[in-house]
């Protein structure tokens, strides 16, 4: 089984309201190294795969035509640059994988090919880009970039990653550096080419700036779950992050994203599948009911709203409740409605289940996509869920942000270690980020 834990550096990620929390140290911790070197040993002394950072760019204020809800309630702001939090983190690790997230639409493709060069060399090959194509226009309104529609986000990205690619596995022979001190040769220029691209989006002409990294490409993940967002998956993304709503439709979505890979011309073992689940745990039922009063208690509805209106790029106060989703056209992120419509397809989803969702986030029972009660309990649910739906492994949110991930590391690793369905220990020295998924020797993009 693999197991990422996914988080941000803002207060509360995911979370709204819980900043709040006295276990929590995401208030002040979120722009503190002092406060991330301790999380990232916690999770390489449990063996977690991967240390995944979420990103956005840009404010939500779509809610209310402002943003000022957002920053009220630390949706997703402030917040400061994860890249250079996993530079600083790979500094103190040896074998903890990082993701990291990089939008296609608002950097130039050169750009993120030399950005992850570097952060490949500095971790020894334990990095991956989580290509996303972003939702918020308020991005474009300051300087970032042109705002696209959803479609064409996804057209630009499939050009931007054969960029990126070209430039990784390409540009440079592996053994074009020679450190010749007798001849004066640092680099031996006949094998270093230029890629030539003249693309609809990019004219990159070349030769990338830096020389191989371990793994040359980034472990590529990728979580869109929209019809072209699962094709961008399938043609490109070697981890794929879903939101099923239970394990018999995601079997099916599981089943249709391997087909949708091996039609393209990819083999779909090279896939792993990791479901999203938030995570609420405690040793005992008692202790547990506790924690889930306090998670309702200090959860904000109004920030889940502002955060709900963002993804989806519609301000609910502008509709009549009973409008339905069909009939609003979404260009930022369609992942919510499609989520909505795996859940239930027959159901015609309106403005006002959206303002529902919001007033549900209070209660965890009443929210899909969580994985709630003991470790033992938990541990039964992740493995019903895996062997049900086909996925490959968790991408774990933990609640409360802080002491969440405790609870991950002390209560659920060793239950599942227990069972036998996760590692007691990482493999020898050496083992990069897509060998961990893929086995030893699979050390570049396939």
């Amino acid at each position: 089984m693999h197991l990422n834990v996914m988080t941000q550096c803002s207060p509360s990620p995911q979370f709204e309201g819980l900043w709040r929390h006295p276990d929590d140290g995401t208030a002040t911790g979120y722009r503190s190294l002092d406060y991330w070197i301790p999380i990232a040993r916690k999770l390489e002394a449990a063996c977690i795969d991967a240390l995944f950072f979420a990103d956005v760019h840009g404010l939500y204020d779509v809610y209310q035509g402002s943003w000022r809800a957002a920053l009220r309630h630390g949706v997703q702001v402030p917040s400061v640059d994860p890249v250079l939090v996993v530079a600083a983190l790979a500094a103190i690790t040896r074998r903890l994988g990082f993701a990291v997230t990089y939008s296609t639409t608002y950097h130039a493709p050169y750009e993120c090919a030399r950005l992850f060069s570097s952060l490949d060399h500095l971790t020894r090959g334990r990095i991956g880009w989580n290509i996303v194509t972003s939702y918020l226009r308020s991005a474009a309104e300051n300087g970032l970039g042109e705002y696209l529609s959803h479609d064409a986000r996804y057209d630009r990205a499939d050009e931007y990653v054969g960029v990126c690619r070209a430039l990784w596995e390409s540009s440079w022979e592996q053994d074009a550096v020679v450190r010749d001190a007798a001849s004066d040769t640092f680099t031996d220029a006949g094998r270093v080419h230029e890629i030539e691209h003249r693309g609809r989006w990019f004219h990159v002409q070349g030769p990338h700036q830096c020389e191989p990294s371990p793994q040359r490409t980034p472990v590529l993940y990728q979580a869109g779950a929209s019809r072209r967002g699962t094709t961008f998956a399938a043609r490109h993304a070697e981890l794929v992050f879903v939101t099923l709503p239970d394990p018999a439709t995601g079997a099916t979505h599981v089943r249709a994203l391997r087909q949708r890979a091996e039609e393209l011309g990819r083999d779909p073992k090279r896939i792993k599948i990791l479901q999203a689940a938030f995570v609420l745990t405690d040793r005992t039922s008692a202790e547990l009911r506790a924690k889930i009063a306090r998670f309702g208690a200090l959860t904000s509805a109004e920030g889940e709203l502002a955060k709900l209106c963002g993804w989806l790029g519609f301000d609910v106060a502008a509709y009549p409740q009973d409008m339905p989703l069909a009939q609003i056209p979404l260009e930022a992120s369609q992942s919510i409605r499609d989520f909505m419509r795996r859940f239930d397809p027959q159901r015609a989803w309106t403005v006002g289940d959206v303002r529902s969702i919001s007033l549900f986030s209070r209660s965890p029972h009443r929210r899909t996509g969580w994985l709630l009660g003991t470790p033992a309990q938990i541990a039964d649910q992740m493995q019903e869920f895996r062997a049900r739906s086909g996925v490959d492994g968790f991408n774990l949110i933990p609640c409360p942000p802080t002491s969440g991930i405790d609870d991950i590391c002390a209560l659920i690793v060793p239950e599942l270690q227990r069972r036998g369905l996760f590692r007691r220990e990482y493999e020898p020295e050496g083992e990069t980020l897509r060998e961990r998924y893929f086995g030893r020797g699979n050390t570049r993009y396939a």
